[in-house]
């Protein structure tokens, strides 16, 4: 296991705005994370099919596809934390039912970063033995077992 002073969550945030993705990304980064960003639910949807994350971002003004068939279908493949993001804009169907944590804009990084650290923290007191994203990449470990435990080997 990774060291506790150095673990570093590995947070994927699915948006499609840019702006907002840069400001995740600088402002997570900043604040002790790892980040991937995708701008699609289907590319969210491969993703998750290769490599794990300690938590997910969505971001809940998708186009793509709504917030809530988005989160319903990453409940198939993990049980990570999920942070909604509640924008301005309603789109229907995403609400962020099923989310652990939903955010309304605005919001301060200085408020948000504390909170996914909480997240984490939380996540991994009640998955001892669950590997961190890193550390199952590490180890060549993927989500997509069926059963949402994010320990299952890598097949040829």
């Amino acid at each position: 296991m990774t060291a506790p002073d150095t673990f570093r969550p590995h947070i994927l945030v699915v948006t499609d705005h840019h702006d907002l993705a840069e400001f995740l990304q600088e402002g997570l980064l900043y604040g002790g994370f790892w980040i991937s960003v995708v701008a699609s639910a289907i590319q969210t949807l491969e993703i998750f099919r290769l490599r794990m994350f300690d938590l997910v971002v969505i971001d809940g003004g998708l186009a793509s596809l709504g917030g809530n068939e988005m989160i319903r279908r990453l409940r198939q493949r993990t049980d990570v934390p999920i942070v909604f993001i509640d924008g301005e804009t309603r789109v229907p169907g995403s609400d962020g039912i099923g989310a652990d944590h939903v955010i309304r804009p605005p919001f301060e990084l200085g408020d948000v970063v504390p909170l996914l650290h909480s997240m984490v923290a939380q996540w991994r007191r009640e998955h001892p033995g669950r590997p961190s994203a890193d550390e199952a990449a590490h180890h060549g470990t993927v989500v997509g077992d069926g059963a949402g435990t994010g320990n299952a080997p890598l097949v040829d």
